[in-house]
């Protein structure tokens, strides 16, 4: 891991074939296919947050909804699981047109959406509030970024930047507001609590999603959950499938 700056960031390429890998979800259906192809168990009666599914050279964390759910659990496995990567699987929404529904990316970039303080009709983020500084460990010029991931089952799959809410985005002038301070292709509730705990810990991770609804009115008629998740558990073959080898 070099230095940038002072600020710890990952620049290898993660090896195959010598390591433990840690794979979390924030609920048991977006991985529940996976966790039964490589355990050869059913997955079902395994969705309380927190609940840790041991594999061989690989386990399965059910984190939990949102931000702090995603955090605390992350965290307590990292302390006592000794695994060398993380793998976060997940559907999330998209900002963008060529982003459709049923595509997958890879997250880069992540951001907290929402934390910090409404102020005159503004909002100030922690570091418009001083309480941070924008290169201030694991942040590099306010947002956290991932390390870089070689596989070939990723070939072609987008590099996005995406932002951690606490909530569904619905309101047009929330929608333009984070979109106009953040610039995200991608959405989601968990994505910067694993990227802030990881970073801090030092273990390499990856950030795979799929998307299930294009960000607007809020209308689940419109979200196609099940073919994210499909698309994800394609993705997600492939790429345990090359680390396996």
């Amino acid at each position: 891991m070099e230095r940038l700056d002072g600020v710890p960031r990952f620049q290898r390429t993660v090896e195959k074939n010598c390591v433990k890998t840690l794979v979390v979800s924030s609920t048991l259906f977006e991985i529940a296919a996976l966790i039964e192809r490589e355990t050869g168990r059913r997955a079902e009666g395994m969705g309380t947050a927190g609940t840790l599914i041991n594999g061989t050279w690989c386990d399965f964390l059910v984190s939990g909804v949102g931000p702090v759910a995603c955090g605390v659990h992350v965290t307590r496995a990292l302390a006592t699981g000794g695994y060398d990567q993380i793998i976060q699987a997940g559907i999330g929404g998209s900002f963008v047109a060529d982003l459709p529904i049923g595509s997958v990316v890879v997250v880069s970039e992540e951001a907290f959406g929402d934390l910090g303080a409404e102020s005159n009709g503004s909002f100030l983020d922690l570091f418009e509030m001083k309480l941070l500084s924008k290169d201030q460990a694991p942040f590099i010029d306010r947002l956290l970024v991932a390390p870089t991931w070689e596989l070939s089952a990723l070939n072609g799959v987008p590099r996005v930047r995406a932002v951690t809410l606490s909530r569904v985005l619905s309101e047009p002038h929330s929608i333009s507001w984070i979109k106009e301070r953040y610039s995200p292709q991608v959405a989601n509730m968990e994505g910067a609590a694993l990227f802030y705990a990881a970073l801090l810990q030092g273990v390499p991770f990856l950030s795979i999603r799929a998307i299930s609804d294009l960000v607007g009115p809020r209308d689940r008629g419109t979200w196609k959950i099940a073919e994210a998740v499909s698309a994800l558990d394609r993705a997600l073959e492939g790429v345990m499938g090359e680390l396996s080898r």
